[in-house]
């Protein structure tokens, strides 16, 4: 007998026992295989009519991995932005989060809304969206400055070692914003954050920052690097 006849023989001997399981069990279970590989999570959605049901459960949907997903799909299927559009009505944050970095730099007239998603998504404990949230704060108005390192927290919170996070969440960044088209004027250069004569005697209020530079022991100094970077990477895209 070969292999693909033993898969339909198990499957079939399968599916009675899979009819028996409660509806919460199925989603708990369809739940955890989206949160792993949204390529997977399909594939048993098209195994059987029960698993198909509970894989357009909300829970299922909100928990579904979509880092891989494309940040702007440009030849991808209706049946494809719906998929999205649905995980982001259910409060999927990578799916907030990514709609909210298209909105907000690659369309001026739709920032407002974009900075909505993102704030959606950090608030669901998205740390990427929570540090671009925090960065547009600071550079487009000094007055939310509190609110912004209120978005560092969500950032921090998640490791041991926060510069090391904020490195992985730059670095993601970096990768989104390569996909997409941006707005040049999305991110305007804000004042300094820092205003201490020491920090500038020794140099380190330079616009011309690298990635490769080692950050300073100034809070407001590593921040105003952080700014630097993202309009470098903006500029750059």
């Amino acid at each position: 007998m070969d292999c693909q006849r033993l898969t339909k023989r198990t499957k079939k001997q399968l599916f009675p026992y899979i009819k028996s399981l409660p509806e919460e069990l199925l989603t708990e279970v369809l739940a955890r295989v989206g949160s792993s590989s949204v390529t997977d999570l399909f594939n048993v959605k098209l195994s059987c009519k029960e698993f198909f049901n509970a894989g357009c459960d909300a829970e299922v949907l909100r928990r579904v991995s979509l880092e891989k997903f494309p940040t702007v799909p440009w030849m991808n299927s209706s049946e494809y932005y719906s998929f999205l559009r649905d995980c982001e009505e259910k409060g999927n944050p990578e799916a907030l989060f990514k709609h909210g970095m298209v909105e907000y730099f690659s369309s001026m007239n739709k920032q407002e809304s974009g900075m909505e998603f993102l704030k959606k998504a950090a608030c669901l404990g998205h740390e990427e969206a929570a540090y671009i949230l925090e960065l547009i704060l600071l550079c487009t108005d000094h007055r939310l400055k509190a609110q912004a390192f209120d978005f560092l927290k969500i950032v921090e919170k998640e490791s041991s070692t926060p510069s090391t996070n904020i490195q992985k969440c730059r670095k993601r960044l970096e990768e989104i914003i390569r996909e997409m088209w941006t707005s040049r004027g999305s991110l305007p250069q804000p004042e300094p954050l820092c205003t201490s004569l020491v920090c500038k005697k020794n140099g380190l209020k330079s616009r011309w920052v690298s990635i490769e530079d080692k950050p300073s022991n100034c809070e407001a100094c590593r921040w105003d690097r952080e700014i630097v970077l993202l309009r470098n990477m903006l500029h750059a895209s």
